[in-house]
């Protein structure tokens, strides 16, 4: 926001009535409603799938909508969000992965990811389970959540009892949910995909994305340890 006003010439108050004046809450607002609008396609990007369409049809709108999904996430992503988790992993003596329902695949795909690092890492995909999990995840740990909508009751309750032990808390989510409320850092993936027919396509492959991401930062941050130890675990396949 700093940055806006600067190029525009104006005071930081002036963005955020000008924000309030178009209908957006504030500045977050803005930047994702900018992003999407950058990230659109024409076409039918966003049609849904429908009964009847062929084998050609679902594929090309499989396809157009995921692309046009990680081109929204990237935009309105933080690389400063990116660093300060990857900062907060690599230190941590405890990570836990967390996700419900089609998210669950994707919190097993980031511990999977997280462990080649020599990083401790675990993942837990019920709601008993995750609850436990939050509430034995203490300071100097890390609790991620990844959730599509960020209103999963068990993921909030988990986090907020990791936090209340101290952990550090990130959040995989729309950035104006309940969870991102609730977490210290939040990574936002804002998607717009119809689930009512259909499980979620594009917002977990860019789940996927902006972990394989985080993943690469914690990498590089680590320096010359964690990735030595990516390459012994590729060595050891090979």
């Amino acid at each position: 926001m700093a940055e806006l006003a600067r190029r525009a010439g104006v005071s930081d108050p002036t963005i955020v009535r000008f924000c309030k004046k178009i209908g957006c809450e504030g500045f977050d607002v803005l930047r994702l409603a900018v992003a999407r609008h950058l990230a659109s396609d024409t076409g039918d990007v966003h049609a849904s799938v429908r009964d009847g369409d062929s084998p050609e049809v679902v594929t090309r709108k499989v396809f157009a909508s995921t692309v046009s999904e990680l081109r929204r996430v990237q935009q309105s992503l933080r690389p400063e969000s990116l660093n300060a988790a990857a900062r907060e992993l690599l230190c941590a003596h405890r990570i836990v992965f967390v996700g419900v329902g089609a998210s669950a695949v994707v919190a097993m795909d980031a511990n999977n990811k997280f462990f080649r690092l020599g990083l401790p890492t675990a993942a837990f995909t019920d709601g008993p389970t995750i609850i436990q999990a939050g509430a034995t995840t203490a300071t100097g740990s890390c609790f991620v959540a990844i959730s599509k909508s960020g209103h999963s009751a068990d993921l909030i309750r988990a986090t907020e009892l990791a936090s209340e032990r101290g952990a550090t808390t990130i959040a995989v989510t729309l950035p104006t949910s309940p969870l991102a409320s609730a977490c210290d850092i939040t990574l936002v993936v804002d998607a717009e995909e119809d689930t009512t027919a259909f499980t979620p396509m594009g917002s977990r492959i860019a789940q996927l994305a902006v972990l394989d991401a985080l993943q690469l930062c914690t990498a590089l941050a680590g320096g010359h340890t964690t990735r030595e130890h990516l390459e012994a675990s590729k060595l050891a396949l090979r």
